[in-house]
């Protein structure tokens, strides 16, 4: 599901390598969220907010994390 790393970029303030794939996926898996308010609005908001925990190393797995805690939260 996507071969190429995903990465922030501070500047644009945008998502790279995310593909429309891996968003129906992960729409699949988190039915409750509202996966594209997510990735576009309320992440880059925490990640500008949040500048010393910003800088992730496993972008995937922060993605993920966070939309597994917001469908747990909407269950």
């Amino acid at each position: 599901m996507g071969s190429e790393k995903i990465a922030f970029d501070f500047d644009s303030m945008e998502w790279e390598n995310i593909t429309i794939d891996l968003v129906k996926f992960w729409e699949q898996c988190y039915p409750d969220v509202n996966v594209i308010d997510v990735l576009t609005k309320r992440m880059p908001a925490w990640l500008d907010a949040n500048p010393r925990k910003a800088h992730k190393k496993q972008w995937k797995r922060f993605i993920v994390g966070w939309l597994s805690r917001e469908q747990e939260r909407k269950a």
